[in-house]
């Protein structure tokens, strides 16, 4: 039994504009230059970091909503929203005092806001092997990484949960991550703690070592308005016969997503542009999706109410996350930006793609030899696409050095990694529908 078995009813969603029963404009304004110049991408790149912090509802969120929907309508496309509806993430102070420091962090969600005046308790390291260390006090969490990984959010999120079963009355995790940042952590939208949680970024440890030395009073703070926010999925569709090609890309995250979103919103946009240049004998289905940062909220919706079903579609290409952002070399003195793309990337694909895929993406290390598909293994939205069982698919996901940190600019990316990227991706679109 899959998610559509599972789950029924609309009342999770409300949908504007034309729905899925709506007719399909297939008007087109023909694309003005080459969608595929790395000028023309890193502008969009720019744009969508432009709009802010994405958060799903948030400013930033409902403005590449709009950008998308303008774009895929001036193209031609039939365009729809849905709802998504999530936690507000917003905080209006989120912090720990430790005498006379202060650390100004990330509340990582689910949020729970400390009383008014704060939360003041001792502090004390957690230690797996004596959990009692923490009861009645506020717990600090660090959990070390390996050189090139990224920072290690599920280790993170299971200490702190177990110093909350072992009585403590909030955390504070230090984060470990290549840039010494906070790194948000993505969480399940229906998930509660018990207690508060606060990020700070490992470039404080040794301010922190030194306030935490003295015994100083601690008093960790968290307020916000709280309550919820409703993003939207944007669908963009096209054409009135044949089988359903799918390109999806999440639009929503912790920041500014710069090398995590950035790529996969750019080719989104540009894949719609070409698509109205071909002549495959097929329907176009683009699909931006809100809530991503909440166990893709928005993305489960869309696939319950709004996606056409397996025996429907000639193929699902997903663009996930950080595929084509640039690679940074650690040293002592901090990252290095390099020229070259990102390693911590992946390319998954069902057997039908995988030699078209290894022939348009020759030349790029790790995506060149595409994981087989297995749901077991598969990560990100794309595990919800052979959840379903589409029979022809392919998706990326992966992490960078700025991976969920305030500081994933545009300047995650460059030009030069995402042109080829973008390009290889056309042609395994162009190698699949050569056979339908």
């Amino acid at each position: 039994m899959n998610r559509r078995e599972l789950i029924t009813g609309a009342s999770a969603l409300a949908l504007t504009a034309c729905g899925p029963s709506s007719p399909v404009v297939t008007t087109t304004t023909p694309p003005a230059a080459d969608p595929f110049s790395g000028a023309r991408l890193m502008a969009d790149v720019e744009a969508y970091v432009g709009f802010g912090t994405h958060r799903t509802g948030s400013p930033g969120d409902v403005s590449t909503t709009d950008w998308f929907a303008d774009h895929w309508r001036k193209l031609g496309y039939g365009v729809s929203h849905m709802d998504v509806t999530c936690p507000n993430a917003d905080t209006t102070a989120a912090n720990i005092r430790i005498g006379d420091q202060t650390f100004e962090g990330f509340a990582q969600p689910p949020l729970v806001f400390t009383p008014a005046g704060g939360l003041s308790a001792p502090l004390a390291w957690w230690n797996v092997d004596k959990p009692a260390d923490v009861q009645r006090r506020i717990a600090l969490i660090h959990v070390a990484r390996d050189p090139g990984a990224v920072s290690p959010g599920a280790a993170y999120r299971e200490a702190a949960r177990r110093a909350a079963a072992a009585g403590a009355v909030g955390v504070v995790m230090v984060m470990s991550s290549p840039s010494g940042e906070i790194v948000a952590i993505n969480t399940p939208v229906d998930m509660a703690l018990d207690i508060p949680v606060l990020q700070i970024g490992e470039k404080e440890r040794a301010r922190l070592d030194a306030a935490i030395s003295g015994n100083a009073p601690a008093t960790l703070t968290i307020e916000g308005p709280g309550g919820e926010r409703t993003g939207r999925n944007t669908i963009a569709r096209h054409g009135t016969e044949g089988p359903w090609v799918i390109i999806s890309t999440p639009q929503s995250g912790w920041f500014t997503c710069g090398g995590e979103r950035g790529p996969g919103i750019a080719m989104s946009r540009a894949l719609s542009e070409w698509a109205l240049t071909t002549n495959f004998p097929v329907r176009w289905l683009f699909v931006a999706t809100s809530g991503h940062e909440w166990i893709d909220h928005g993305a489960h919706l869309f696939h319950v109410h709004e996606a056409p079903k397996p025996p429907e579609t000639a193929l699902w290409f997903h663009l996930g996350a950080s595929y084509a952002a640039r690679a940074y070399q650690e040293t002592p003195s901090g990252l290095v930006a390099q020229d070259t793309p990102n390693l911590t990337r992946a390319l998954m694909a069902t057997p039908d793609l995988v030699p078209i895929i290894e022939a348009a993406f020759a030349g790029h290390p790790v995506i060149d030899t595409p994981m087989p598909a297995d749901l077991s293994k598969a990560l990100g939205e794309y595990r919800l696409v052979l959840e379903e069982g589409y029979p022809s698919g392919a998706g990326f996901w992966g992490g960078n050095a700025h991976f969920h940190t305030p500081i994933d600019g545009a300047d995650s990316t460059t030009p030069a990694i995402m042109e080829p990227i973008a390009r290889a991706v056309a042609k395994v679109i162009e190698g699949r529908l050569a056979q339908v």
